[in-house]
């Protein structure tokens, strides 16, 4: 009897509760915190993949030494093999940027101001 005292008060021995349904996160339309930001090369992750071409806005480059430009695409800074949904970052020039998904190759270009 006292091995059965013991075990109970160590929570070995079931008393029989019923077990409570594991959690489930709401993320209501937002971002899971717990999933990564960045990949192991340090490209910014990004998890939405239904984005179309329509939807992509170049807001500017970024013009760095030798070529190495950065540009804004969807208020996200972006540099060549970096992702968007779908679409990998190919080149970034001065006035553009060249995109692809799969076969397909897109071109965003930069709004000028008038």
């Amino acid at each position: 009897m006292n091995i059965f005292i013991i075990l109970m008060l160590l929570g070995i021995v079931p008393l029989g509760w019923a077990e409570e349904p594991p959690f489930v996160y709401q993320d209501h339309g937002k971002r899971d915190p717990f999933w990564k930001l960045v990949t192991p090369s340090g490209a910014v992750m990004n998890y939405d993949t239904d984005i179309s071409i329509s939807d992509m806005l170049l807001e500017g480059i970024i013009a760095g030494p030798e070529g190495s430009n950065l540009a804004i695409v969807n208020n996200t800074i972006v540099k060549p093999n970096d992702r968007i949904g779908p679409f990998i970052i190919e080149k970034i020039e001065n006035d553009k940027v060249f995109l692809r998904n799969g076969d397909e190759n897109f071109v965003l270009k930069l709004q000028k101001e008038e």
